[in-house]
């Protein structure tokens, strides 16, 4: 049965329909649009909720905007009354999803740090939106709380690993807190915005690329076929792995190791990374620096913006809303995507840290 999503936004229906008909018609889940005409206060919307068993919602940020339904509180507000009443009563926790433009997104919810707990995801209503994409999180967020509500769930399910030990003890020391129960939310919010958000013990495919020194767009069948030959096993499996393709950065490295006669991914470049993949069968091709200002091929992440691989020495930490914990690894531009300054539009600059490494460099190149 497919996930029931209500959808809040103070709107017209009319001007909702392309986002409800969106979703549906992907047909992985069903989103039903809350008709806010004759709900004119917040109980009043509560008890709707409420009385609908939603499975989750997808609220707009500016419930209190311009719009013709316009409420007199905002998604944050409706939001941490969830999130609270799932604590202290037997309403089970749901999926929250927030909605709204990139310009609002960045005014409002990303200086706003106390409210970032009380979302799983957000998404932009943009002019050309991946409904599949954003329905496969939305699918994977509501099925895997259900299966965090119907009991509780040990590190190892969660996780899809019983060598958990091996990891630095802080990044699940709360799972190890007998005096403090952690419910869906919590584990949804630690998985997905502390483990899949950063690079750390998990990595993104473009980021295991990187760091196998392979270009991923001159070898996309030799590439397919190395994932399924040999990283298949490196793959997270655990809560919310359906909407977020996750790879174990520990896992990599040892099966590097396993064809490279023992030499560490860390050690080599991109050529010779490549070189020790081709000689137990395969053609991929080896990255290349991003042109015209870097050089080295010792990948170890990507540019935020191109989405190549780069060695992290020849780029820039880019600035977060929120502070890095000691097992994440920072993000970063090249310096190709700084001096073009692309990427503002979704946020990405420098951190200040970066800023006079940046001046010096563009002086010097002038």
């Amino acid at each position: 049965m497919k996930p029931k999503y209500l959808y809040i936004d103070d709107e017209s229906p009319e001007q909702l329909k392309s986002i409800v008909n969106g979703f549906n018609d992907i047909g992985l889940i069903n989103v039903e649009l809350v008709d806010l005409k004759n709900i004119i206060v917040f109980e009043s919307l509560k008890s709707y909720i409420i009385k609908h068993k939603p499975d989750g919602l997808i609220i707009d940020l500016r419930l209190d905007g311009d719009g013709i339904n316009r409420l007199d509180f905002p998604a944050t507000t409706l939001a941490q009354d969830f999130r609270t009443s799932a604590v202290s009563t037997d309403l089970k926790p749901i999926p929250l999803v927030l909605c709204s433009t990139s310009s609002k997104i960045r005014a409002t919810y990303d200086t706003d740090k106390s409210s970032h707990d009380l979302f799983d995801y957000k998404f932009e209503k943009s002019a050309n939106p991946d409904w599949r994409k954003f329905s496969n999180k939305l699918k994977s967020l509501a099925d895997t709380y259900k299966w965090l509500n119907e009991k509780s769930r040990s590190l190892e399910e969660i996780i899809g690993r019983k060598d958990w030990k091996l990891f630095d003890i802080r990044i699940f020391e709360r799972f190890l807190d007998e005096e403090q129960k952690l419910n869906s939310n919590d584990i949804a919010q630690f998985i997905v915005k502390e483990l899949f958000h950063h690079p750390g013990i998990l990595v993104k495919e473009r980021t295991v690329a990187a760091r196998l020194g392979i270009d991923i767009e001159a070898s996309v069948n030799e590439w397919d076929r190395l994932k399924k030959e040999i990283l298949s096993d490196c793959l997270y499996t655990g809560a919310f792995s359906k909407g977020w393709e996750r790879w174990w950065h520990d896992k990599v490295a040892l099966k590097f190791q396993s064809i490279s006669n023992g030499e560490k991914l860390q050690n080599l470049n991109a050529e010779q990374r490549v070189s020790y993949i081709n000689k137990a069968g395969f053609k991929v091709n080896a990255a290349q620096p991003i042109k015209p200002y870097c050089k080295s091929t010792e990948f170890w992440s990507t540019c935020e913006f191109y989405k190549k691989p780069l060695d992290p020495f020849e780029g820039f930490r880019i600035f977060e809303s929120v502070e890095l914990k000691p097992w994440q690894e920072p993000k970063y531009l090249s310096f190709s995507a700084e001096l073009e300054r692309k990427g503002r539009d979704k946020g990405l600059r420098p951190h200040p840290s970066e800023l006079d490494r940046i001046k010096d460099l563009k002086e010097t190149l002038s």
